[in-house]
């Protein structure tokens, strides 16, 4: 099991981009993402648009990498024959509940599945512990052709590490 402060330990040990208080922390094989609505995240009567949730995964999710020791700005450039990019190749999404402006939200995001080229990952969205949106994303590793691409060993164990 991962402590929540995996974060500060995987600096020390790799360089990467820097690890800051709001990247969240990982506990019990789940990465935990605090964030806020903000106004800009709301429609006119301050209920979050629904394809913002979208967004807040994805920061989740980055921020989950991020924890983890994976680079993710520094493989874009593809220096290394390992390098890989991560796209997006499914989501679904089960709207329970809406969020308003000012609330404070947590993004848990939990791998449930590597594959050879792909990765699982179930998310939830919860206000308080009431779940707001729950979601299950498959992101696709690709080369820098656009093409599906095998995600490297060194990369799948520190992936292992939510396991």
């Amino acid at each position: 099991m991962l402590r929540s402060s995996i974060c500060s330990k995987m600096t020390k040990k790799i360089k990467m981009t820097e690890i800051l208080p709001h990247s969240g922390n990982i506990k019990e094989n789940i990465h935990y993402f605090p964030l806020r609505v903000y106004y800009e995240d709301t429609d006119v009567g301050g209920v979050v648009y629904y394809a913002n949730y979208l967004k807040f995964m994805e920061r989740g999710r980055s921020e989950m990498l991020r924890c983890l020791g994976i680079d993710q700005k520094g493989m874009l450039d593809y220096n290394n024959s390992e390098d890989v990019g991560f796209v997006v190749k499914r989501a679904e999404l089960d709207f329970n509940k809406s969020a308003k402006f000012d609330d404070r939200l947590m993004v848990r995001s939990e791998i449930i599945n590597l594959g050879g080229a792909s990765i699982i990952i179930k998310q939830t969205i919860t206000n308080e512990e009431e779940v707001l949106v729950t979601g299950v994303i498959k992101i696709a590793a690709v080369g820098k052709d656009g093409k599906p691409k095998k995600i490297s060993e060194a990369i799948r164990n520190k992936i292992k590490m939510m396991n």
